[in-house]
Protein backbone atom coordinates (compact mmCIF):
# COMPACT_ATOMS: atom_id res chain seq x y z
CA UNK A 1 0.00 0.00 0.00
CA UNK A 2 1.03 3.40 -0.83
CA UNK A 3 2.65 5.79 1.77
CA UNK A 4 0.57 8.99 2.39
CA UNK A 5 2.85 11.81 2.33
CA UNK A 6 2.00 14.94 3.92
CA UNK A 7 2.86 18.16 1.80
CA UNK A 8 3.32 20.83 3.87
CA UNK A 9 2.38 24.32 1.79
CA UNK A 10 3.40 27.79 2.07
CA UNK A 11 0.51 29.99 2.37
CA UNK A 12 -0.10 33.74 3.65
CA UNK A 13 -2.31 34.45 6.46
CA UNK A 14 -3.80 37.72 6.45
CA UNK A 15 -5.19 39.50 9.85
CA UNK A 16 -8.72 37.58 10.73
CA UNK A 17 -10.30 40.75 11.35
CA UNK A 18 -9.70 41.89 8.13
CA UNK A 19 -10.54 40.72 4.61
CA UNK A 20 -9.41 37.16 3.73
CA UNK A 21 -8.99 37.36 0.03
CA UNK A 22 -5.61 37.86 -0.34
CA UNK A 23 -4.80 34.91 1.87
CA UNK A 24 -4.10 31.81 0.30
CA UNK A 25 -2.63 28.29 0.65
CA UNK A 26 -0.37 26.75 -1.90
CA UNK A 27 1.11 23.41 -2.88
CA UNK A 28 3.74 22.99 -5.40
CA UNK A 29 2.96 20.95 -8.39
CA UNK A 30 6.16 19.32 -9.00
CA UNK A 31 6.24 19.12 -4.94
CA UNK A 32 3.51 16.74 -5.35
CA UNK A 33 4.94 15.07 -8.93
CA UNK A 34 8.13 14.18 -6.87
CA UNK A 35 6.31 12.01 -4.57
CA UNK A 36 4.12 10.34 -7.02
CA UNK A 37 7.62 9.25 -8.80
CA UNK A 38 8.66 8.12 -5.51
CA UNK A 39 5.45 5.58 -5.30
CA UNK A 40 3.88 7.37 -2.81
CA UNK A 41 0.68 9.47 -2.38
CA UNK A 42 0.77 13.09 -1.83
CA UNK A 43 -1.68 14.77 0.37
CA UNK A 44 -1.84 18.64 0.63
CA UNK A 45 -2.57 19.81 4.10
CA UNK A 46 -4.89 23.02 4.45
CA UNK A 47 -3.90 24.99 7.72
CA UNK A 48 -6.50 26.91 9.46
CA UNK A 49 -5.49 30.54 10.97
CA UNK A 50 -1.73 29.20 10.80
CA UNK A 51 -2.33 26.02 12.23
CA UNK A 52 -2.98 21.99 11.19
CA UNK A 53 -5.49 19.47 13.22
CA UNK A 54 -3.67 16.56 15.26
CA UNK A 55 -5.95 14.45 12.50
CA UNK A 56 -4.44 15.82 9.65
CA UNK A 57 -1.03 15.25 11.36
CA UNK A 58 -1.64 11.33 12.29
CA UNK A 59 -3.34 10.99 8.72
CA UNK A 60 0.01 11.66 7.28
CA UNK A 61 3.20 8.70 7.21
CA UNK A 62 5.68 10.98 6.44
CA UNK A 63 5.83 14.93 5.38
CA UNK A 64 7.09 17.07 2.80
CA UNK A 65 8.06 20.49 3.91
CA UNK A 66 8.41 22.47 0.54
CA UNK A 67 9.97 25.92 0.20
CA UNK A 68 8.71 29.26 1.32
CA UNK A 69 8.71 32.54 2.39
CA UNK A 70 7.63 32.89 5.80
CA UNK A 71 7.57 30.05 9.38
CA UNK A 72 3.87 29.68 10.55
CA UNK A 73 2.97 27.46 13.16
CA UNK A 74 2.08 24.65 11.29
CA UNK A 75 5.53 24.59 10.68
CA UNK A 76 6.76 23.76 14.04
CA UNK A 77 3.91 21.37 14.54
CA UNK A 78 4.83 18.99 11.15
CA UNK A 79 8.37 19.13 12.75
CA UNK A 80 7.60 18.55 16.01
CA UNK A 81 5.12 15.58 15.13
CA UNK A 82 7.76 14.14 12.92
CA UNK A 83 10.28 14.26 15.80
CA UNK A 84 7.64 12.89 18.52
CA UNK A 85 6.39 10.15 16.21
CA UNK A 86 9.99 9.36 14.50
CA UNK A 87 7.74 9.76 10.99
CA UNK A 88 10.50 10.83 8.06
CA UNK A 89 10.34 14.23 7.17
CA UNK A 90 12.40 16.32 4.09
CA UNK A 91 12.29 19.70 4.04
CA UNK A 92 13.46 21.54 0.93
CA UNK A 93 14.21 25.48 1.09
CA UNK A 94 12.18 26.39 3.91
CA UNK A 95 11.60 23.33 5.32
CA UNK A 96 15.18 22.86 5.76
CA UNK A 97 15.89 25.99 7.97
CA UNK A 98 13.04 24.66 10.11
CA UNK A 99 14.54 22.08 11.21
CA UNK A 100 17.37 23.86 13.00
CA UNK A 101 14.60 27.08 13.91
CA UNK A 102 12.90 24.49 15.93
CA UNK A 103 15.29 23.00 17.81
CA UNK A 104 17.09 26.51 18.37
CA UNK A 105 13.32 27.55 19.37
CA UNK A 106 13.23 24.83 21.75
CA UNK A 107 15.78 24.90 23.21
CA UNK A 108 15.21 28.78 24.53
CA UNK A 109 11.98 27.65 25.66
CA UNK A 110 13.23 24.97 27.90
CA UNK A 111 16.27 27.04 29.08
CA UNK A 112 13.27 29.41 30.01
CA UNK A 113 10.85 26.59 31.27
CA UNK A 114 7.10 26.94 30.19
CA UNK A 115 3.71 25.27 30.72
CA UNK A 116 1.68 23.53 28.42
CA UNK A 117 2.20 22.73 25.00
CA UNK A 118 5.44 23.01 23.43
CA UNK A 119 4.76 23.95 20.05
CA UNK A 120 2.42 27.10 21.31
CA UNK A 121 5.36 27.86 23.34
CA UNK A 122 7.76 27.84 20.61
CA UNK A 123 5.39 30.11 18.53
CA UNK A 124 4.89 32.29 21.62
CA UNK A 125 8.47 32.48 22.08
CA UNK A 126 9.09 33.51 18.16
CA UNK A 127 6.43 36.46 18.32
CA UNK A 128 6.40 37.73 21.32
CA UNK A 129 10.85 37.53 22.33
CA UNK A 130 12.04 37.61 18.36
CA UNK A 131 9.84 40.05 17.43
CA UNK A 132 10.35 39.87 13.76
CA UNK A 133 13.80 38.86 14.39
CA UNK A 134 15.45 36.17 12.31
CA UNK A 135 17.18 33.13 13.44
CA UNK A 136 19.15 32.31 10.46
CA UNK A 137 22.52 33.16 8.67
CA UNK A 138 22.19 36.01 5.90
CA UNK A 139 23.55 34.70 2.61
CA UNK A 140 24.32 36.64 -0.31
CA UNK A 141 24.62 35.34 -3.72
CA UNK A 142 22.42 32.47 -3.47
CA UNK A 143 19.17 33.62 -4.78
CA UNK A 144 17.90 34.17 -8.82
CA UNK A 145 14.98 34.07 -10.34
CA UNK A 146 13.27 30.74 -10.64
CA UNK A 147 14.22 28.69 -13.99
CA UNK A 148 12.11 27.86 -17.05
CA UNK A 149 11.15 24.40 -17.23
CA UNK A 150 14.22 22.82 -19.39
CA UNK A 151 16.40 25.49 -17.73
CA UNK A 152 17.23 24.47 -14.43
CA UNK A 153 20.92 23.79 -14.93
CA UNK A 154 21.32 27.68 -15.06
CA UNK A 155 20.15 28.32 -11.33
CA UNK A 156 22.84 25.10 -10.16
CA UNK A 157 26.13 25.28 -8.21
CA UNK A 158 27.38 21.88 -6.76
CA UNK A 159 27.33 21.16 -3.47
CA UNK A 160 29.68 18.61 -1.47
CA UNK A 161 27.94 15.93 0.78
CA UNK A 162 29.19 15.43 4.25
CA UNK A 163 30.75 11.43 4.28
CA UNK A 164 28.91 9.72 6.87
CA UNK A 165 25.76 11.93 6.60
CA UNK A 166 22.46 10.21 6.17
CA UNK A 167 22.14 12.39 3.04
CA UNK A 168 25.22 10.75 2.30
CA UNK A 169 23.49 7.46 2.93
CA UNK A 170 20.49 8.20 0.88
CA UNK A 171 22.07 9.37 -2.39
CA UNK A 172 25.21 7.42 -2.19
CA UNK A 173 27.72 10.02 -3.58
CA UNK A 174 29.95 12.55 -2.44
CA UNK A 175 28.44 15.85 -4.28
CA UNK A 176 25.18 16.82 -6.35
CA UNK A 177 24.06 19.81 -8.34
CA UNK A 178 20.98 22.17 -6.86
CA UNK A 179 19.33 25.20 -7.98
CA UNK A 180 19.28 27.41 -5.00
CA UNK A 181 16.84 30.51 -4.13
CA UNK A 182 17.54 31.53 -0.89
CA UNK A 183 18.81 35.08 1.56
CA UNK A 184 18.78 32.93 4.55
CA UNK A 185 19.90 29.79 5.82
CA UNK A 186 21.27 27.49 8.78
CA UNK A 187 24.25 29.53 11.00
CA UNK A 188 27.04 27.21 10.12
CA UNK A 189 28.56 27.55 14.08
CA UNK A 190 25.31 26.14 15.29
CA UNK A 191 25.76 22.52 17.39
CA UNK A 192 21.91 21.62 17.67
CA UNK A 193 21.43 20.02 14.43
CA UNK A 194 23.80 18.17 12.20
CA UNK A 195 25.40 19.67 9.07
CA UNK A 196 25.14 16.96 5.79
CA UNK A 197 26.07 19.52 2.47
CA UNK A 198 28.01 22.55 2.11
CA UNK A 199 28.33 24.72 -0.89
CA UNK A 200 31.29 23.60 -3.32
CA UNK A 201 32.53 27.44 -4.06
CA UNK A 202 34.23 27.43 -0.66
CA UNK A 203 32.01 30.76 0.59
CA UNK A 204 31.03 28.39 3.83
CA UNK A 205 26.54 28.68 3.12
CA UNK A 206 25.32 25.64 4.97
CA UNK A 207 23.51 23.35 2.25
CA UNK A 208 21.66 20.17 4.09
CA UNK A 209 20.95 20.08 7.65
CA UNK A 210 19.64 16.66 9.17
CA UNK A 211 18.62 15.44 13.13
CA UNK A 212 18.81 11.61 13.45
CA UNK A 213 18.12 8.87 11.29
CA UNK A 214 13.92 10.36 9.75
CA UNK A 215 14.51 14.33 9.75
CA UNK A 216 16.92 15.16 6.45
CA UNK A 217 16.73 18.44 5.03
CA UNK A 218 18.75 20.42 1.86
CA UNK A 219 18.66 23.95 0.62
CA UNK A 220 18.34 23.53 -2.68
CA UNK A 221 15.19 22.09 -4.66
CA UNK A 222 15.54 19.12 -6.24
CA UNK A 223 12.48 19.34 -6.79
CA UNK A 224 12.49 21.18 -9.99
CA UNK A 225 13.64 18.34 -12.08
CA UNK A 226 13.81 14.28 -11.84
CA UNK A 227 17.79 13.79 -11.46
CA UNK A 228 17.28 13.18 -7.56
CA UNK A 229 14.48 10.50 -7.12
CA UNK A 230 16.31 8.79 -4.46
CA UNK A 231 15.63 12.01 -2.00
CA UNK A 232 11.92 12.08 -2.26
CA UNK A 233 12.25 7.92 -2.07
CA UNK A 234 13.89 8.57 1.41
CA UNK A 235 10.21 9.26 2.02
CA UNK A 236 8.72 5.86 1.35
CA UNK A 237 11.38 3.97 3.10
Amino acid sequence: MKKWIGLVPKCRVGDPEQSCMNDYILVGHTYAQRILEAGCTPIGLAPVNGWLTEDALQACEAFLVQGGPEFHPYHFQVIHHAVTHHKKYLGICLGCQLIYAYFELKRRVEEQGYEGDLVKAICDYRDNQLKGASLLESVSGHYAALPARGQEDMAKHDVNIVPGSLLHRVLGRDTMRLCTFHVGGTPPSQTLVSINAWSASGDGVVEGTEYGDNILGVQGHPEADALLPELFRFLSE
